[in-house]
C-alpha cells in the first residue's frame, strides 16, 4: 500500500470512529476560544454565570459546558479523572488525546457529573507551596445556580461582596469547599456547569455562608 493509499485508510478510519463516539466543536478553533474566554472570565469574576459552546454531540452524560470545557482545555498532557465512565473516556481520548489519571491525585482535571457520590476533595492534588499551580481543577455538574442566594463570596474579582447558590452537592464536598480557601495558595478551582453554563469558584474566594 502506497503513502497516499495509507493516508485515505487512515482518515477513513478516523472518520468511522468520529461517527461512532460523536463529533466535538463544529467549529475548533473559534469554540475552543470562545470556551478557553468563558472560562477565564468565570474563574476571575467569582459568581458570575458565563456562557460556552455546546459542542455537537456532547456524550449524554456530560452537560455541554462541560464538554466544551473538556474539549478546549485538555490534551496528551493533561491526565483526566472522571466518574462518568467509558462513553465519556472514549469521547475525550478521540478527540484531545488526554489520558485517563488512575487515581484523583494524578489528575490535572476532573469531571463530577455525581457530586454526591464523588471521591473526598482532599483525595485530588492540591499543588504544593513550591507548585501551587499542580493542582487538579475540579469540573462538577450541577442541577441549579442561582446569584441571589446561597453564599457569600468575597475576594479577588468580586468588587464587595456576591452570592452564589450550586446544588445539589453532597455534604462533604460542601464542608470541602467551604475550606478550600484556608489552603490557599494551594487548594483547588471549581468550575459549576449547567447546561451551556458555566460559574467559577477559584481557591483565591472567601465564601460565607451566613444566612438571611
Amino acid at each position: 500500500m502506497n503513502t497516499q493509499n495509507q493516508k485515505r485508510g487512515a482518515l477513513g478510519v478516523r472518520s468511522q470512529l468520529r461517527q461512532k463516539i460523536g463529533r466535538g466543536f463544529d467549529d475548533p478553533v473559534h469554540d475552543a476560544h470562545a470556551t478557553f474566554r468563558a472560562i477565564m472570565t468565570a474563574l476571575a469574576e467569582p459568581g458570575k454565570v458565563r456562557v460556552t459552546p455546546s459542542p455537537a454531540d456532547a456524550p449524554a452524560a456530560l452537560s455541554p459546558a462541560m464538554t466544551a470545557i473538556a474539549l478546549a482545555l485538555t490534551d496528551f498532557e493533561t491526565p483526566v479523572w472522571c466518574d462518568a465512565g467509558p462513553e465519556v473516556e472514549a469521547y475525550i481520548g478521540f478527540h484531545t488525546g488526554a489520558p485517563m489519571a488512575l487515581s484523583p491525585s494524578a489528575a490535572a482535571f476532573a469531571l463530577i457529573t455525581r457530586p454526591e457520590r464523588a471521591p473526598r476533595l482532599s483525595a485530588f492534588a492540591a499543588g504544593s507551596l513550591d507548585f501551587p499551580d499542580r493542582s487538579t481543577t475540579i469540573v462538577v455538574a450541577i442541577d441549579d445556580i442561582a446569584t441571589d442566594a446561597g453564599w457569600y463570596l468575597t475576594g479577588p474579582g468580586v468588587a464587595s461582596a456576591r452570592r452564589l447558590l450550586v446544588a445539589p452537592l453532597g455534604e462533604s464536598m460542601r464542608t470541602e469547599i467551604l475550606a478550600n480557601r484556608a489552603r490557599f495558595p494551594c487548594g483547588l478551582d471549581f468550575l459549576f456547569c449547567r447546561d451551556a453554563t458555566v460559574v467559577g469558584l477559584p481557591r483565591s474566594t472567601h465564601i460565607d455562608q451566613k444566612v438571611d
